[in-house]
């Protein structure tokens, strides 16, 4: 398919067939079934009005600089609401642009960075703003801070990974049964946005947060221990 072609939705709903979406729905669950399903209509009409899946990134960053604002600027009834929605609305914008270049054959290195790049950024701004919210409900002043260093920590995860386990292209091994438990805490990743209704429990979720990066830089550090004990 050309980029000046405009897929019909089957055409759309066919990008789920391929080996990516198994793999997916194992270790990314949570993306699969709340966000990746939901892009699809997005998928089918962005390529309608002709956008390119830079122009859908741009407005996925847009959604995430928006979440500490949203988590400090409204009003306390209505913020959890707001950072919640942008978090899910950026979750299914992810998985449209990328959606979207495949079936209109717009794949590019400079829009795969650029995903990348939006990725990253988003998960770092959503855990400050899930402890800006805890500052305002628990009436604190480090909610915000510990939450920052949750981010850092998340981002941190994702460069060991990619240093020491490399890309994940062609078609991925089958899951052994100890990969089971942690591919399943690792999809719970797109229920973050919803912790944002935690209200007084906020400080656990900010906990919970860093508990969470920090096992996922030590499961990205594994390829690096077994290495050290040979």
């Amino acid at each position: 398919m050309t980029a000046q072609e405009k897929p019909s939705f089957g055409q759309v709903a066919a990008d789920l067939r391929a080996p990516w979406f198994r793999e997916e729905l194992r270790t990314a669950w949570s993306i699969a079934l709340l966000y990746r399903l939901p892009s699809l209509p997005f998928v089918w009409v962005f390529a309608r009005l002709g956008w390119s899946p830079v122009a859908v990134s741009f407005l996925a960053l847009a959604t995430a600089l928006a979440m500490p604002l949203l988590a400090w600027g409204l009003p306390l009834a209505d913020a959890p609401w707001a950072v919640a929605l942008a978090g899910a609305l950026f979750q299914v914008l992810d998985c449209a642009d990328g959606t979207l270049a495949r079936v209109t054959g717009r794949t590019s290195k400079v829009g795969g960075d650029l995903d990348f790049l939006v990725d990253m950024t988003q998960w770092g701004l959503l855990y400050l703003a899930i402890g800006l919210l805890a500052d305002r409900v628990l009436g604190g002043d480090g909610w915000a801070t510990l939450a920052a260093m949750a981010g850092w920590a998340r981002l941190l995860a994702r460069v060991i990974r990619d240093r020491l386990q490399g890309p994940e292209d062609g078609v991925p091994e089958p899951l052994t049964p100890a990969d089971w438990l942690p591919a399943f805490i690792a999809g719970i990743s797109g229920l973050i946005p919803f912790l944002a209704f935690s209200g007084d429990y906020l400080g656990w979720a900010v906990w919970a947060l860093m508990v969470y990066s920090l096992l996922d830089v030590a499961e990205g550090l594994m390829p690096l221990a077994r290495d050290l004990r040979k």
